[in-house]
């Protein structure tokens, strides 16, 4: 059986958390005398709540609109890095010549072409050939595993 937990308001305007069967007296003044607001499902949204019910209108308020820009700067962060390292990886495939070989030359040049300036060819191969991908033919090129 899941627990259930509770957003009490007590009487001196303090929000706190409790097990709905437990007996619990107010973390600021002692009271015991408060009033059930919400019931939650897991401590986890529990502490949630009670951490937004005691914040300040202007704290509340900084703290929501920075949430939202975090969350929006991740979003367009996380369509970039989605398509980031297939997209690379497609550019790698179109830069290797028809004897299997990948320069960076041609790989800087496919790059640029589609708009890359970070990161760099030499970073790119540096990381394909530290995840095993590719392996050093000599100096300037490289061949697929």
């Amino acid at each position: 059986m899941d627990e259930v937990w509770i957003l009490v308001k007590c009487i001196c305007g303090n929000l706190f958390g409790s097990r709905k069967a437990s007996f619990s007296s107010c973390p600021r003044c002692g009271s015991s005398k408060g009033k059930t607001q919400r019931e939650f499902q897991s401590p986890k949204s529990l502490a949630e709540a009670v951490a937004a019910s005691n914040l300040p209108l202007q704290i509340s308020q900084e703290v929501e609109s920075r949430i939202a820009a975090e969350q929006s700067r991740r979003a367009v962060l996380g369509e970039k890095t989605r398509g980031g390292p297939e997209a690379i990886r497609s550019i790698m495939r179109l830069s290797t010549g028809s004897d299997g070989r990948l320069t960076i030359k041609k790989l800087s040049s496919e790059l640029e072409k589609e708009g890359y300036a970070e990161p760099s060819a030499e970073q790119v191969i540096g990381q394909a050939e530290m995840e095993g991908i590719l392996f050093m033919a000599d100096s300037e090129s490289w061949y697929w595993l």
